[in-house]
């Protein structure tokens, strides 16, 4: 389903109310993404919702709240939610490559020091729930990190499904374009493959539904000259030049390359798109996620709705019970983005 443009709040028409559900760490792509969302003047941030992925979920609500407190929005709630999938269980391979969901750990430091901050006393689904009750058709859900917060809410509460306004998805891998394969495994991406159950879940759920999947973020970069723009800004606002000119700049001192951690602005597409659809193309597609064990587990399936012709004979394949179609954005203009990103925080008059 494709939603309206969001309107130009900077001609009085109000902000888009968002719920951000992400498994954050410091000054990463999630951490990148969250800054344009709590900067931007068209956006109403609700909460955030951390979900265990990239890290542990006690070392991700640290991030949240740290990250708060340096940029001077502690008016923001952070909302704990689960610190493991529904089902997936960790493995050696786990273990072995990137994501810290599910690990437990006794103690956590930041490189920024632990925050003075405390979380909110509500879990993350039922803000969630709450949230989307209490604004009818005006919350867009920004889910970065794997579907398990927002899947247990749609369980929990199944009115929700046709309450949101949206929701946009970074996730899963679509083997119709360019750079559909895996990040986790050869067929899934680390979000979905981390709880395939919960994104099969949200998938199936019949709302207005945005994915932006691996294809698109692969078409992304961290660009050194963004980086300097931003850290030697006088005009971003509270704490932004700092954090960029603290924890990034460094990263780029030992290379000779104008881009690092090509993933740097994964999820600030979905921020985007929720600010400036016109900068990504999408198509409609049903999205499933397979959740059989193996080397497919956590794989995404697009394709059209309906019946599909398969050869010149004419012959059709039925597609039982299929998801109901979703927005699958396929490319992005990434020098809008950017300069949509610079415009949020401060660093660039909007247009």
């Amino acid at each position: 389903m494709v939603l309206d443009p969001l309107p130009d709040t900077r001609k009085g028409t109000g902000r888009v109310k968002v719920i951000y559900d992400t498994d954050i760490g410091w000054m990463n792509d999630d951490c990148i993404a969250v800054i344009m969302a709590l900067c931007s003047p068209d956006i109403e941030l609700l909460g955030i919702t951390p979900v265990m992925g990239n890290y542990d979920l006690k070392h991700e609500v640290a991030c949240a709240l740290r990250l708060l407190e340096v940029i001077g929005r502690e008016d923001v709630p952070v909302c704990p939610g689960f610190d493991r999938p529904l089902l997936h269980e960790r493995s050696r391979y786990a273990d072995a490559m990137w994501g810290r969901w599910a690990t437990f750990a006794a103690d956590i430091d930041l490189p920024a020091g632990l925050p003075a901050l405390e979380p909110d006393r509500r879990h993350a689904c039922d803000f969630i729930i709450e949230a989307v009750r209490a604004n009818p058709g005006e919350v867009t859900i920004l889910a970065v990190g794997p579907l398990t917060n927002l899947a247990v809410a749609i369980r929990k509460a199944p009115d929700i499904v046709g309450l949101v306004r949206q929701v946009i998805i970074m996730g899963g891998g679509i083997g119709l374009y360019p750079g559909g394969w895996g990040n986790s495994t050869p067929l899934a991406e680390f979000n979905f493959w981390v709880d395939p159950e919960a994104a099969r879940i949200v998938l199936r759920a019949p709302m207005p539904t945005v994915l932006v999947p691996i294809n698109v973020c692969r078409k992304t970069r961290l660009p050194k000259g963004f980086v300097e723009a931003i850290a030697g800004s006088r005009s971003a606002k509270r704490g932004v030049a700092d954090l960029f000119r603290t924890w990034t700049m460094p990263l780029f001192a030992s290379t000779v390359r104008e881009n690092h951690l090509s993933y740097g602005l994964y999820d600030s597409c979905v921020v985007g798109y929720a600010l400036r659809p016109a900068l990504f193309k999408s198509a409609e597609l049903c999205v499933d996620v397979v959740t059989l064990p193996g080397p497919q587990y956590g794989m995404s399936v697009a394709y059209e709705a309906g019946e599909r012709i398969v050869d010149d004979e004419n012959i059709r394949f039925p597609i039982e019970n299929p998801p109901p179609p979703v927005t699958v954005v396929h490319d992005v203009e990434f020098d809008g983005l950017v300069s949509l990103y610079l415009e949020s925080v401060g660093v660039l008059a909007s247009g």
